[in-house]
């Protein structure tokens, strides 16, 4: 089976697991927080994959090291590593988050501006992106200088670029072309 539908076998799995248990947010949200650490950790990488470590004792250590990681997501990691699957940990994850967005009917939206957007600012966008998507906006922000003013916005896989730098270059633009 190729790594990418595996990939998706795997997520669609933990969130069939998820639904069922009715924990389909946290169980999401808690495994992103752990590959995140996942990810900068070789210590803990060569751990996960041994196969000289039971699975148990994976989860037993998971739940003491990481307390708020989800127990399905601690014995769906102990999982991947008996099956020799944690190579593919990026790739359920990407898959995974995915598939959480559509069957929990959001969509992420991250905005990018070159100061912390006010709290009204952020409920007036997550607004509208719910009147347009119809789905309940997932909201994260970031400061970014780079950007000179304005604000960017990404629903889901659409960029609403409407930064001070991305108008200045159209401009560059325009006038090279002419």
């Amino acid at each position: 089976m190729r790594t990418s539908a595996k990939s998706r076998q795997y997520a669609n799995l933990l969130l069939n697991i998820a639904e069922k248990k009715d924990a389909l947010e946290p169980v999401y949200r808690s495994m992103k927080s752990f590959y995140g650490i996942y990810r900068q950790e070789p210590a803990l990488k060569a751990f996960l994959a041994s196969t000289k470590v039971e699975a148990a004792d994976k989860i037993q250590l998971l739940g003491k090291v990481y307390p708020d990681l989800h127990p399905i997501n601690q014995a769906f990691i102990a999982q991947l590593g008996d099956e020799r699957d944690m190579k593919l940990l990026g790739m359920i994850m990407h898959s995974l988050e995915t598939a959480f967005y559509t069957r929990s009917d959001q969509v992420k939206v991250h905005a990018v501006s070159t100061s912390k957007l006010a709290d009204s600012t952020i409920d007036r966008i997550r607004q509208a992106v719910q009147t347009v998507t119809a789905s309940k906006a997932d909201f994260t922000a970031e400061v970014n200088q780079d950007i000179l003013g304005g604000l960017t916005l990404r629903v889901g896989n659409t960029i609403l670029d409407a930064s001070l730098s991305s108008k200045l270059a159209r401009i560059r633009q325009t006038l090279i072309q002419s």
